[in-house]
């Protein structure tokens, strides 16, 4: 039997489910996350072919002019910030990042990774014992 975890926008608007593997989550403190999502990102992510969604027509796309194969996906009603993929992936299976603050519960998810470590804001204390990289 396949994982099962379900999320949504905070409004409700959206809802997904995603039946299949989660990767642990993964912090991005790089300029442009830290704009999509107020502070940083911390996303996990699945095989995009196991993510459905149950609601979802104010799911709402915005590439920046600068990166068009780079997508962010939020709800156009409340602006909760859900979703983050490559839209060119090449022959990789096709992948997208989760907001892990979107589940509904996650218990089994752990930080494993900070990337753009030295972009962090003087606000974010970052966990010493996380594995960092300049860069992604």
């Amino acid at each position: 039997m396949a994982d099962i975890a379900t999320g949504s926008c905070l409004c409700g608007a959206i809802r997904y489910r995603v039946e299949g593997r989660l990767r642990d989550v993964w912090q991005c403190h790089c300029r442009r996350c830290q704009k999509v999502t107020g502070n940083f990102m911390a996303a996990t992510g699945a095989l995009l072919g196991d993510v459905t969604f149950d609601a979802g027509a104010t799911l709402t796309w915005y590439s920046p002019d600068d990166d068009p194969n780079v997508a962010y996906g939020f709800c156009n009603r409340c602006g909760s910030s859900l979703l983050w993929r490559v839209v060119d992936q090449g022959d990789d299976p096709p992948r997208i990042s989760i907001c892990a603050g979107t589940l509904d519960a996650a218990p089994s998810l752990h930080t494993t990774a900070i990337w753009f470590a030295d972009d962090a804001a003087p606000h974010t204390p970052l966990d010493p014992t996380i594995e960092r990289s300049t860069d992604r």
